[in-house]
């Protein structure tokens, strides 16, 4: 996966990620993302995501001066998860589908270097603090409005 940093959110996808995420029977396509009914989800270039939220992962890198990286293992990881967490936001996938994405979020930071028990605990918190982040948004990012209409 080819990335940058950038400030606002936090990565910039840099070439189109594919991954098969094994929730079928969906299929959508956006300016972001598509997905086919067999599973198969591409996230196209330029898609910006945050990480993997951690509880004060901003702070604990500045304590570590600079040396803490919540994301080293997980980058795929919270790429793919935020990017369904998106399209159930949207409407694209169904909310029940988040503890398939929650599961696939866990093996692919245990894929990435993470530890079983530390991808575990993840999978955890994502379980019992992570649905606020499929509700739809009061004021969604990107929202296009027209001034001609009335």
């Amino acid at each position: 996966m080819k990335y940058s940093e950038i400030k606002h959110y936090k990565y910039k996808l840099e070439e189109n990620e594919e991954i098969q995420t094994g929730i079928t029977g969906y299929l959508f396509c956006n300016r972001h993302m598509m997905m086919w009914e067999n599973g198969l989800l591409l996230i196209k270039k330029s898609y910006a995501w945050d990480g993997s939220s951690i509880p004060h992962k901003g702070l604990i890198r500045v304590l570590s001066l600079w040396q803490y990286d919540g994301d080293r293992y997980c980058k795929v990881a919270s790429l793919i998860h935020d990017a369904l967490c998106q399209a159930m936001r949207e409407g694209n996938l169904p909310k029940g589908e988040k503890f398939h994405a929650d599961c696939l979020y866990a093996k692919l930071c245990e894929q990435g270097g993470l530890s079983k028990w530390r991808a575990t605990k993840r999978f955890q918190a994502l379980r019992k603090f992570g649905d606020s982040g499929i509700e739809p948004e009061k004021n969604p990012r990107n929202k296009i409005y027209d001034t001609e209409r009335k």
